[in-house]
């Protein structure tokens, strides 16, 4: 009975997190864990809502708690990697995954978070591989497919991108999440018509996503061809690693100087000619707030 009374408790904590009810389902897991002191399960819950109020600090603390009382507890270690992940710090984030790895080598999350490192890193061979051995664990995950998607578009491979989006949508056609990354996947081939329906389509469903609000205006940008043509240079240095990209910047810089910098200008100039644009166009003034 008592079990089941646990159970019951966990679950509606999670139901709060789900409303987004997060104060509620703060108070709610710190009465569990003073009930039960002992169930690493209430600490690694309490560390999954911090980990969704962004309070790093906390989620971090209460993830470490839980895996003091169950070193294999599979939350905390899902909020640990994902805490290192989303704070940016990715040699920790892939340390923990290897850790996290030994001990849930078919959990496809890790997989698809490493893909995501290596796409930060500009290593997307390795991306590409990491997503494919998480849609090996999880073939049915429409997130999974759609950063599939994205890193098939940056490397060429338009018909295993345009295979991989056409899953992710009957998988999952009203996701915010989903429709970004297939939004950026569009933008790279080129196609920013496409890349504009499924921003818009994040937007509708989560207009309070100040994320998606920013991608949508950035995509608006984009129909305008002069804007494009100063973002070429751009989208080919994505390509290549990052050390490389910075590396062929400077030497642009010292053997082109003068060139780079009308570059810069025109490029500043289309920037914010094309927003302001698209501002007044969108919110009937200059400057706004994403």
């Amino acid at each position: 009975m008592d079990e089941e009374k646990q159970y019951a408790q966990l679950m509606r904590i999670e139901q709060l997190c789900e409303w987004s009810r997060f104060k509620d389902a703060i108070k709610e897991t710190e009465n569990y864990i003073q009930q039960y002191p002992e169930d690493a399960d209430g600490y690694a819950l309490l560390s999954k809502v911090y980990l969704m109020l962004d309070d790093f600090e906390k989620s971090w603390h209460w993830s470490q708690e839980a895996l003091k009382k169950e070193p294999e507890n599979e939350v905390a270690w899902e909020v640990r990697v994902s805490t290192l992940y989303t704070e940016g710090k990715y040699d920790e984030a892939m340390t923990a995954i290897k850790e996290a790895l030994t001990i849930y080598p078919e959990e496809g999350h890790y997989y698809f978070l490493k893909g995501n490192i290596y796409n930060q890193r500009g290593n997307y061979k390795k991306a590409k591989e990491s997503f494919l051995v998480a849609l090996k664990f999880e073939t049915s995950n429409a997130l999974y497919l759609a950063n599939y998607s994205y890193v098939e578009s940056i490397l060429g491979n338009q018909d295993l991108a345009l295979q991989a989006e056409e899953q992710a949508l009957e998988l999952e056609p009203e996701n915010s999440t989903v429709f970004m990354y297939l939004a950026w996947a569009a933008d790279q081939r080129g196609d920013h018509l496409k890349s504009l329906h499924y921003l818009e389509n994040a937007v509708r469903i989560k207009p309070d996503n100040r994320q998606l609000r920013e991608e949508y205006l950035e995509i608006l940008q984009k129909q305008y061809k002069v804007y494009r043509l100063f973002l070429v240079p751009s989208k080919l240095l994505t390509r290549v690693k990052p050390i490389y990209a910075f590396l062929i910047w400077i030497v642009a810089w010292i053997l082109f100087k003068p060139l780079v910098v009308v570059f810069i200008i025109l490029y500043v100039l289309a920037h914010w000619s094309t927003k302001i644009i698209v501002n007044v166009k969108v919110f009937g003034r200059i400057i706004v707030k994403a």
